[in-house]
């Protein structure tokens, strides 16, 4: 399984939080996903991580499942531009 900065990658069934979940109260479902997989950028070779969303979406929208390249979804919070956010990583499982 690739790794990608200073931690494992995440696996198919992880829960995970982003980070902007805590702009909610803490039993909030808001910014939390399954991770479905790993897939290759067929144009690029990148590695994306597949994820689907745990909670209601907005009016209008209808797909809950999302791809992010796997760098930026591993990566750190960036403390300049979210100095109040305490989780370290943009994603982090959920215990």
């Amino acid at each position: 399984m690739p790794e990608s900065h200073d931690r494992p990658c995440f696996k198919a069934g992880d829960i995970v939080r982003h980070f902007k979940h805590e702009l909610y109260p803490a039993d909030s479902p808001m910014y939390t996903y399954r991770i479905l997989g790993l897939a290759v950028h067929s144009e690029t070779r990148e590695t994306l991580v597949i994820y689907e969303a745990l909670y209601d979406l907005k009016e209008g929208e209808s797909i809950k499942v999302f791809a992010r390249p796997l760098d930026m979804f591993m990566s750190r919070v960036d403390k300049e531009k979210y100095p109040d956010i305490r989780q370290e990583y943009r994603f982090e499982l959920m215990s």
